[in-house]
């Protein structure tokens, strides 16, 4: 029980970290795009090779940052997520190279937790991040798409083994179908 709560405080830790990376990107909204609408559950348990159950816009996040999400099997999480741009703010440095901004903020959440963090790049639009903590779970990929200067959607799964992390290629494809949802 006490390594289950230990496991539980870290995740919620570990989620304030993309909350943050997310924020420091948000720029002053003009519309919101409901993260539920950006991906099916059937396109996500293809992914994740598991069914998903309560997948909604239910997360504790969902007052500041909209958000949707849903569980699996073995502690698996997943989180949508969408944070609005503002063409007016395109000026603002984070949109001359949104790509390059977010991976510099990602590194410096997992180097506060020292973690080990892989991160790949598609093109303009996406990047994608795993991040591997010293101790034992919760383990987290994530991909996000980025257009400019609508916004930035995010979907991360965050599993409590290393042997059930999903892989940046296999989530990959649900980063590009969301940037041509929003």
């Amino acid at each position: 029980m006490l390594e289950k709560n230990k496991q539980e405080k870290y995740m919620n830790r570990l989620i304030a970290v993309f909350a943050f990376v997310l924020l420091a990107f948000s720029l002053p909204a003009c519309a919101q795009v409901n993260p539920c609408s950006l991906l099916t559950p059937a396109e996500i348990e293809s992914v994740v090779g598991a069914k998903l159950s309560g997948f909604g816009g239910n997360s504790p996040m969902s007052a500041t940052i909209p958000t949707c999400s849903g569980v699996a099997k073995n502690r698996l999480s997943v989180m949508v997520m969408f944070a609005a741009g503002d063409a007016k703010s395109a000026a603002d440095p984070k949109w001359a190279d949104p790509l390059g901004y977010l991976e510099q903020m990602s590194r410096q959440s997992a180097n506060s937790i020292k973690a080990q963090l892989d991160v790949k790049r598609f093109g303009s639009s996406i990047l994608c991040t795993a991040l591997i903590p010293p101790k034992q779970g919760p383990y987290s990929t994530q991909c996000m798409a980025v257009k400019k200067p609508t916004g930035m959607a995010t979907i991360t799964v965050l599993v409590g083994a290393q042997q059930d992390m999903v892989s940046i290629d296999k989530l990959r494809p649900l980063a590009e179908r969301m940037l041509g949802r929003f």
